[in-house]
């Protein structure tokens, strides 16, 4: 039987942990019907969970005429919020913590005339929330589209709070070359850096690493990607059945990660599977 290593800082995170804690207090509470816009988090299996205690997920807010609604972890943009409650729909506020932080800081420089750049993937929620609070600016996903950035005077640098570190810190130092004045905030969430330098320490030591998450979810496949670029032989799955035995033929460790809105009981069937490798 391999050796199995889970890593510490794998599964919920403290915004999902909050997330999905307002979330089932709200449809417990409410009379009504409770919505979010769009999934909660991204993990297929917590959202049929939610679902089962009376929250449903819709993809078009605009058609909600009653009841609640909750803005997702990753936040909203911040003019479909007030366009909900103009409709007069009460409105509970999921939004992490830390999304939260960043907003505010996009709308301070924001407001003191600097150009800002967004680092992450331009179609993730999280990112719409983010420009949504910004006059002026650019969504920026690599090194590449940084390099062809003009050269600006004030610039204030921010990424999306899951965004791989050292990618972020590369891209950052380009921008930084283009401008007069840089600001850089450090918004990738500790939660984020901790979890994606454990997975490069448990993946150099591995001969196999499992991340369990939603295959939708930017963090859980951030963790894949740092993990496989140590280790080639590692795995993105959503549950246990995606798994093989004959994967794990000859491992004598194996690691394992989960993303921030991997339920601990998904995880934990996955490491029952690898236990009862023989």
């Amino acid at each position: 039987m391999p050796i199995i290593k889970l890593a510490k800082t794998s599964g919920f995170c403290m915004g999902v942990k909050r997330a999905m804690q307002l979330a089932l207090e709200t449809a417990k509470k409410s009379s009504s019907k409770v919505y979010t816009c769009g999934p909660l988090i991204h993990n297929p299996q917590a959202i049929c969970y939610l679902k089962e205690q009376g929250v449903e997920t819709s993809e078009d807010w605009k058609s909600i005429n009653e009841g609640t609604v909750i803005i997702r972890a990753h936040g909203m943009p911040k003019e479909d919020i007030e366009e909900i409650e103009a409709k007069g729909l009460r409105t509970v506020d999921a939004t992490c913590p830390h999304v939260k932080t960043s907003q505010k800081q996009i709308k301070k420089y924001s407001d003191l005339d600097y150009t800002i750049f967004i680092i992450g993937d331009k179609d993730h929620p999280e990112i719409l929330s983010l420009q949504s609070f910004a006059k002026n600016y650019q969504v920026i996903g690599s090194v590449e589209s940084a390099n062809s950035v003009l050269p600006q005077n004030k610039i204030m640098i921010i990424s999306q709070t899951t965004f791989n570190g050292d990618e972020y810190k590369r891209i950052a130092d380009v921008l930084k070359s283009k401008s007069n004045e840089s600001i850089v905030c450090n918004s990738i969430c500790q939660a984020t850096s901790l979890r994606q330098n454990e997975i490069k320490e448990l993946a150099s030591e591995a001969d196999a690493v499992v991340i369990v998450g939603g295959k939708s979810s930017a963090n859980t496949k951030r963790l894949a990607q740092i993990a496989s670029e140590i280790c080639p032989n590692t795995r993105q799955v959503e549950t246990e059945e995606e798994l093989k035995i004959e994967d794990f033929k000859n491992c004598k460790i194996i690691a394992v990660s989960a993303g921030a809105s991997t339920p601990d009981f998904i995880t934990n069937r996955v490491i029952d599977f690898l236990k009862s490798i023989s």
